[in-house]
């Protein structure tokens, strides 16, 4: 891709937070312009313009911010492309107003507002032959092992238990399903689609988000009616709408059973879990499928990888003297102030195998959280 960018025209990136699309980004030699929620330390390090175009209330974008930011600090003409993550998760018309002018590389509007809605979607899957959870789009009589979702959240932050209030218009009901909750992180050229790997993840355990995303860890090892399944599979997915680049899918797995949660058409966190397996890092094979092209295999790998969020345990301000551990990501500049249970920073543990990896992990993370509740004291 670079050989298409002479001048080193940035990348436009937008995302809740853009840091590891940044950091892949620069492993290939791409300038990147970041506009996310939080333009924290390491993102600002990363980019060539970094700014927070959260909205002021309530974790979403501010659409009037975006807009005027992506316009001063990468507009139409000096953008080498659009590259978007997270958070336009129900503002399909945002997505679309801020890609005029602007070569996309990542799935279209149409594509996201196709795959986004419940009707569409889970009849898809049902076409296809492809199990999942049973859906509806009216209340359940009995609301008992049901799941209210909302097809404009993300990560976990729109899912609660039916009947424990009332649902909105636009959400729909899924059957709460027990197993191990997977994802598989995957290229797409629009025909067929290359599996990167499968993933374990988690939720924070927080009463009040009880399905927010607390982490995963890369390199897991499926069943193997998994295994085979899930990549027959997606060729036919991705044929039937569409889908270019990085992308995930979610889904439980109960025995060798699997059953498809929901479909992200962008990169998603894991993709940080399987960068440092790709020497011109997973940006550049983003923007590369996106023209058509994807890898002959996924890269071997003897090391797996695992990230966990860490959030605030009180309120207070962060001290500028406050060091983190070279393990932690996402580090925001001294003096943000936190709210209980605010996002902080992210952090990470590699070993040679899943379960070491999360041991690692957990200790790291209860290191992190000591470490918070000292300074906050």
């Amino acid at each position: 891709m670079s050989s298409t960018n002479p001048a080193r025209t940035p990348f436009l990136v937008i995302a809740v937070t853009g840091r590891a699309l940044a950091a892949s980004a620069r492993r290939g030699g791409h300038p990147v312009v970041v506009l996310d929620y939080f333009a924290d330390g390491d993102t600002a390090a990363l980019a060539s313009a970094c700014r927070s175009v959260v909205a002021a209330r309530g974790l979403r974008f501010d659409r009037q911010a975006l807009l005027t930011a992506a316009e001063a600090l990468a507009p139409a003409s000096r953008c080498a492309g659009l590259v978007y993550g997270s958070g336009f998760e129900g503002r399909v018309q945002l997505l679309a107003r801020v890609t005029h002018g602007r070569r996309l590389f990542g799935n279209s509007p149409a594509v996201v507002r196709a795959v986004r809605d419940p009707a569409h979607f889970f009849g898809l899957l049902d076409r296809l032959g492809i199990p999942h959870p049973p859906v509806r789009m009216t209340p359940p009589p009995d609301p008992t092992g049901w799941l209210v979702k909302h097809p404009g959240g993300a990560g976990g932050t729109r899912v609660r238990p039916a009947g424990s209030r009332r649902a909105s218009s636009q959400a729909y009901f899924q059957r709460f399903e027990p197993g191990r909750t997977l994802s598989v992180l995957f290229l797409a050229d629009g025909r067929r689609a290359r599996v990167l790997g499968f993933n374990e993840q988690w939720t924070t355990g927080r009463p009040a988000l009880p399905f927010l995303y607390g982490g995963a860890v890369g390199g897991v090892v499926p069943p193997q009616a998994v295994a085979s399944g899930v990549p027959a599979k997606l060729d036919a997915l991705v044929a039937a709408t569409g889908l270019v680049g990085l992308n995930g899918l979610d889904f439980v797995v109960r025995g060798d059973r699997w059953s498809v949660l929901e479909l992200n058409p962008r990169p998603t966190a894991t993709m940080e879990l399987y960068d440092p397996d790709y020497p011109q890092g997973l940006f550049d094979w983003h923007l590369r499928a996106c023209e058509g092209a994807l890898p002959d295999r996924p890269a071997r790998s003897e090391t797996v990888r695992a990230h966990a969020v860490v959030h605030a345990p009180a309120e207070g301000p962060l001290a500028a003297a406050f060091e983190f551990p070279r393990w932690c990501r996402d580090r925001p500049r001294a003096g943000t102030r936190f709210a209980p249970g605010d996002p902080v920073c992210t952090v990470h543990a590699s070993a040679p195998d899943a379960p070491r990896a999360v041991a690692l992990l957990r200790r790291r993370q209860t290191a992190i959280l000591d470490v918070l509740r000292h300074a906050a004291a």
